[in-house]
C-alpha cells in the first residue's frame, strides 16, 4: 500500500492543477459572456420601458 501513496498524491495534485486551470479559463471566459448578457438585458429592459 505504501508503493502507491507518492503516484496517488501526484495523481491528486495534477487533478488538483488541471482544476484550477479549468477554473481559471472558465472564469475567464464565463464571466465576461455573463456580464454583457447582464447588461446587453439591462439595456433592453430600460430600451423597452423608455420605448413604450
Amino acid at each position: 500500500m505504501t508503493d502507491q501513496e507518492p503516484m496517488q498524491d501526484a495523481l491528486y495534485e495534477a487533478a488538483t492543477g488541471l482544476m484550477h486551470t479549468l477554473a481559471v479559463i472558465l472564469l475567464i471566459i464565463v464571466v465576461p459572456i455573463v456580464l454583457m448578457g447582464a447588461i446587453g438585458l439591462l439595456f433592453f429592459a430600460l430600451g423597452g420601458v423608455v420605448d413604450h
